[in-house]
């Protein structure tokens, strides 16, 4: 990769890993799972206007395809984000982004179910069998223990990881002829015209206490984490491919696990390092990852970065 390229991956994996650490300040704040979605999903789609109109030659013209989009923008973004915006009412950001990072193992799943593709190899189900170990682990409980409503939160989140899992495989199979941007574009804007209405409905900011770290979380929520992110993984993949994109998934957890320690003093008990450990070790195995060849990848492109930054 080269410097700029590098410089991608981590403003992305800093920008979304600490978004779960932005959605535990709303939701302590009392803003609601709904205000919370709604207001991240409307500065999203507001950050991307300018990118909309560039691309507006892209946008299809058939009715099945914005059907679709419909669709994908209330499983994809609206279900899902509420889903957090519940769970962290519940349980820590760092918990949060561990249980995030379990969604390729659903994926893997639906893209057997869905598209006949890639089938399980041994080491597919020993990736499954750590990654799903994994998330078990980080439910089984620690230094904070686990409740109802703990639970709850985290059986939220993890049919949040459902949802995208299941979003993005059909995206795969039902609509690669849309073109990137409008793709994401009318996801997030059907996503938004779903959420405000029953948020403003539901009151979901009227408890809010909103001071200036809680209007920093959601605006850097949503136009950065839900607007610019997005275009700048765009980028990325068309610049390295999806592949290597993917590398954020593995920089993510610790990322959010780290800043919920240092900034919000949440415990990092054993099962969270151990539930870590499996499910980025089960993610690996499961898109067909080698950890001999990933090191030597890893440091490869770190030496070619320091190089070309030289």
């Amino acid at each position: 990769m080269t410097t700029r390229q590098v410089a991608a991956l981590l403003t992305l994996a800093l920008v979304w890993g600490a978004s779960f650490l932005f959605i535990r300040v709303l939701a302590d704040a009392d803003v609601q799972a709904l205000g919370i979605s709604s207001g991240r999903t409307a500065l999203g789609l507001a950050t991307l206007v300018p990118f909309a109109w560039i691309a507006r030659r892209q946008f299809p013209r058939d009715g099945r395809t914005w059907m679709a989009l419909a669709g994908l923008g209330f499983a994809n973004f609206a279900l899902p984000w509420s889903l957090y915006g519940y769970g962290e009412h519940h349980v820590e950001s760092g918990v949060a982004s561990i249980i995030n990072s379990g969604m390729p193992l659903w994926a893997a799943i639906f893209s057997v179910m869905l598209i006949r593709a890639d089938d399980f190899s041994r080491a597919r189900v020993l990736g499954l069998a750590l990654g799903f170990g994994g998330v078990v682990a980080v439910m089984g409980g620690g230094t904070s223990g686990v409740d109802g409503e703990s639970l709850r939160g985290m059986l939220a989140m993890v049919g949040a990881t459902v949802c995208y899992a299941f979003s993005s495989v059909s995206i795969r199979r039902w609509l690669g002829h849309v073109p990137a941007l409008p793709l994401t574009i009318g996801q997030i804007g059907f996503a938004a015209c779903f959420l405000a209405p029953v948020a403003l409905a539901t009151g979901a900011f009227d408890d809010a206490r909103m001071g200036a770290a809680e209007w920093g979380s959601l605006l850097t929520l949503g136009a950065a984490g839900s607007g610019f992110a997005v275009v700048i993984y765009m980028w990325l993949i068309g610049e390295v491919g999806a592949v290597r994109a993917a590398v954020v998934t593995y920089m993510m957890p610790p990322i959010g696990v780290t800043l919920g320690w240092l900034l919000l003093d949440e415990p990092v008990g054993w099962n969270l390092l151990v539930g870590l450990a499996l499910i980025v070790a089960g993610v690996a195995l499961v898109q067909g990852v080698r950890f001999t060849q990933l090191a030597s990848r890893v440091s490869g492109r770190t030496a070619a970065a320091a190089t070309a930054g030289e």
